[in-house]
């Protein structure tokens, strides 16, 4: 057994099916629910096993992972700080015993059917990656409910990518395409997805395996900021795949956005020497007009009026975060390291396992 590797039970019989691997770093708070909830799942316990991987939390969320290990058949908590979230999966995945490996983010809190209904999707010929999008909390605000409980909602089939905070694959897929990218901090899972599905395997979301997303931003600040983040990586993989395109919408919706806001602060300086506004009051027009006409097709598709206003709200907040990620000089630099350097488990953290 490695150093910073706990295990509860140190018998590998019977093999568990599902290996459960949860990333995490500071959210004591939501750690013990998502915990909490795996203890009650209607699935043989012998079945699953619960892999935390800590990555180097400062609060008590490592005191409080130990404290459910003894709820669980077979549990392990792993340390790996400084690292990217990508490195934190595949650590968690390189020691897995179950066929299938279930990724579940720390602040999301499964339902009781959860692993009996991904185990009926693969006894009924479930391949590839499946999962679904995040539920929102019932008391979540107008941000939450518009956003991501109605934007961000899929019918069920097949997608162009799933979150890794809830998403199934077979443990022998993974390996084959290399797990996780490590070179990037976002954006893992779309990427992920893109290899899949170039694999020849599907991407299937199924809504009743959704779980709740206690991570939701509630406020337009912490949305602000949660699609910062996110897009931290977006246009590093665009970059790595011109050909294929992968993220051409957001990407250049954040070009065009960081285009208009320079443009109208640019004007604006221009127009206090020349006393003529009607450049900046073009710029601002041009900068509202994709988040109108998106609005306007998210309040077409949902079928509801009321949405317009605040899902145009939000797409000029998400536009503008996304052009800032491009700010970054770091975001601009592709990797040019290979599948084989860049992409996948370590090899010291595959010892680890034997």
């Amino acid at each position: 057994m490695s150093a910073g590797t706990e295990t509860k039970s140190l018998s590998i019989e019977p093999q568990p099916f599902f290996s459960i691997v949860i990333p995490v770093r500071n959210d004591e708070k939501n750690i013990a629910k998502c915990l909490a909830a795996l203890q009650q799942l209607n699935f043989p316990s012998a079945q699953f096993e619960v892999i935390v991987v800590d990555n180097g939390s400062t609060d008590k969320t490592v005191e409080v992972a130990k404290s459910f290990g003894a709820g669980y058949s077979s549990f392990q908590l792993l340390s790996r700080p400084n690292v990217n979230i990508s490195a934190v999966r595949n650590a968690g995945a390189a020691v897995a015993r179950g066929r299938c490996l279930a990724f579940l983010d720390s602040d999301c809190e499964p339902r009781v059917e959860w692993l009996e209904t991904a185990s009926q999707a693969i006894s009924t010929g479930a391949t590839g990656v499946f999962g679904a999008f995040y539920l929102v909390p019932d008391s979540s605000s107008w941000i939450a409910r518009h956003w991501y409980q109605d934007w961000e909602s899929k019918p069920p089939g097949e997608v162009s990518f799933l979150p890794a905070g809830d998403l199934f694959v077979n443990k022998d897929t993974f390996e084959k395409v290399k797990g996780f990218d490590e070179s990037i901090q976002t954006n893992e899972d779309f990427e992920l997805c893109q290899r899949i599905r170039a694999a020849g395997l599907p991407v299937t979301n199924m809504p009743e395996l959704g779980v709740i997303h206690w991570g939701t931003p509630q406020t337009l600040g912490g949305f602000f900021r949660r699609n910062r983040w996110h897009g931290m990586h977006v246009f590093r993989v665009f970059l790595r795949n011109l050909p294929l395109l992968h993220n051409l919408k957001p990407v250049a919706l954040a070009v065009y956005t960081l285009l208009c806001l320079t443009g109208v602060f640019t004007s604006i300086l221009v127009s206090l020497w020349t006393k003529q506004f009607w450049l900046p009051l073009g710029f601002f027009a041009a900068l509202i007009a994709p988040p109108v006409l998106l609005g306007i097709r998210a309040a077409t598709s949902s079928r509801r009026i009321g949405s317009f206003a605040p899902m145009t709200l939000l797409f000029l907040v998400y536009g503008i975060a996304r052009a800032s990620c491009l700010l970054d000089w770091g975001n601009w630099v592709a990797s040019v390291e290979t599948h084989d350097r860049g992409v996948g488990i370590p090899r010291a953290t595959k010892q680890e396992k034997s």
